[in-house]
């Protein structure tokens, strides 16, 4: 499919839905009484626009944990202030899965997605979770699912980045695409194209000077960030091989303090899988 491998068209379609939606919520707390119309993203979109369950107390939910709760209650819960839902046939297999959406609130995060399965008329069971992925859901129900929150403060400021206006700069290389089949949410699987992109912008980035951290601080200029999305998607689209990744960081990072660097990264790669499920 060609939203999947154009990622860094993909990058740019997910920052510009983050602020699509930031302009969202700015127009909401500061002008309720506007005329104004409101932005929406595609992902917004996506739930507003679908079809809605009606009887939420009636509908069970089946958590990843095995424990039951109704749907009314799941979506008035505490930490659920944000939540929109949606029924929609993901894989076109004739039964619509339950998707429910969340913003949990906090600087620069997080939106969190569930995905259900269909057991019965009145039952669903969790199969999925995409958290802090600043997800964008495409026409074709593809989710391209971007690394810039869990990676945003990578030994630099959220918004700061690694800036090169060359023609031979790195592609921005920020997200997966995730498919949705069969009662399963997987990585659609990285191609050779995208590899080579992940080796060359590797490349680049390990030719650049040494920017020592001050402890005090600890930002860089955006290059370790950088280091660890390509490390992210790498990871992620060729099967999640560990000992693969780092073989690909020992090639092309080379400064002292790689040890930290790569203990920094698996801490937070850990963490990204405890709070997704896909």
């Amino acid at each position: 499919m060609k939203v999947t491998w154009l990622l860094a068209f993909a990058y740019f379609l997910s920052v510009a839905s983050t602020k699509a939606q930031e302009v969202v919520d700015s127009v909401k707390f500061n002008a309720k009484d506007s005329a104004l119309p409101m932005p929406t993203d595609p992902t917004t979109d996506f739930f507003q626009q679908g079809e809605k369950i009606k009887a939420t107390d009636k509908v069970s939910l089946i958590m990843l944990n095995k424990k039951a709760t109704k749907l009314a209650a799941f979506l008035k819960s505490t930490d659920m202030q944000f939540a929109d839902h949606v029924l929609e046939d993901l894989d076109n297999d004739g039964r619509k899965e339950l998707l429910i959406s969340n913003f949990t609130g906090g600087a620069h995060c997080c939106d969190e997605i569930y995905i259900f399965k269909n057991s019965t008329a009145t039952k669903y069971q969790q199969v999925a979770k995409l958290f802090a992925g600043q997800t964008l859901i495409t026409r074709g129900n593809e989710f391209i699912y971007s690394f810039g929150e869990h990676l945003g403060y990578f030994f630099t400021c959220y918004a700061c980045g690694y800036s090169d206006t060359s023609d031979a700069a790195p592609i921005e290389v920020r997200s997966i695409a995730l498919h949705y089949s069969k009662g399963k949410m997987f990585v659609v699987p990285g191609t050779t194209e995208l590899r080579s992109i992940i080796n060359d912008n590797l490349g680049k980035l390990g030719e650049l000077p040494y920017e020592e951290l001050e402890e005090d601080v600890a930002q860089d200029n955006g290059l370790r960030k950088e280091f660890a999305m390509n490390l992210a998607v790498f990871y992620y689209s060729f099967g999640r091989n560990l000992t693969a990744t780092q073989a690909l960081f020992n090639k092309y990072y080379k400064y002292p303090d790689a040890k930290k660097v790569w203990l920094a990264f698996t801490k937070q790669l850990q963490y990204i899988r405890k709070e997704n499920v896909f």
